[in-house]
């Protein structure tokens, strides 16, 4: 029954979101805002279904239900809608940040971990300051911003040092790495596209990687 339950949860998954990516390639607004967040839904379900909820596992179930909250609050196309989605997806990324340290590596990695993130700090300070000066945005959004850059940054770092944490298997690492640093790019190009430096077919770049982002992240939970 489990696992019948748990082929039809990934089905669902796969289905909802492929569905999201063509309607983002072919670039068809009502569709993909319509199909947007479903493909969380079924993640949060099928992760929720998976073992026992430990401590290391809650602070990132926690984190996929701010997530989807991100997405939906995401969806209406106003500055101030935007923040709120950026709110609950600080809370996400603070979850991740938080269920990822559950299990530390050694002090010389800490110490590496500290150093990019300061200077990834600062290099997304000048670069927010310095696109905000070409654009007609209001700057009194730039702090949050760099605040919400600082905390997904602090995530895949955290999520890249996974190797180095004893509770993480080779494996489960590798993919936990590679999900937090496609998040991080997700929200790049969520950032470039509000100081107006966007890619083609940017919707769709942000989408699936976002997407991938997440069910590698839970992947990795699941075999760790």
């Amino acid at each position: 029954m489990q696992n019948s339950l748990n082929m039809i949860l990934i089905a669902l998954i796969v289905i909802s979101s492929l569905f999201n990516w063509v309607a983002a390639w072919q670039w068809r607004p009502k569709l993909y805002y319509a199909s947007k967040p479903f493909a969380m839904i079924f993640l949060i379900i099928f992760f929720f279904l998976q073992g026992p909820l430990t401590s290391q596992k809650t602070p990132f179930l926690v984190g996929l239900v701010f997530s989807f909250l991100g997405d939906v609050l995401l969806i209406p196309r106003s500055m101030r809608w935007f923040i709120a989605g950026m709110c609950a997806f600080s809370i996400s990324q603070l979850c991740y940040t938080i269920g990822f340290n559950m299990s530390l590596p050694g002090v010389p990695v800490l110490v590496l971990s500290v150093f990019a993130l300061a200077l990834g700090g600062v290099v997304m300070h000048l670069a927010i300051d310095h696109f905000a000066k070409t654009v007609d945005i209001n700057k009194k959004v730039l702090p949050f911003f760099k605040i919400y850059g600082v905390l997904v940054l602090a995530m895949a770092i955290s999520a890249i040092t996974s190797i180095a944490r004893p509770a993480w298997s080779d494996q489960a690492a590798v993919m936990a790495g590679v999900g937090g640093m496609l998040f991080f790019v997700s929200d790049v190009m969520i950032g470039l596209d509000k100081l107006d430096r966007r890619l083609p077919k940017y919707k769709f770049w942000i989408i699936i990687s976002y997407h991938l982002a997440q069910f590698l992240i839970v992947g990795a939970l699941i075999i760790m």
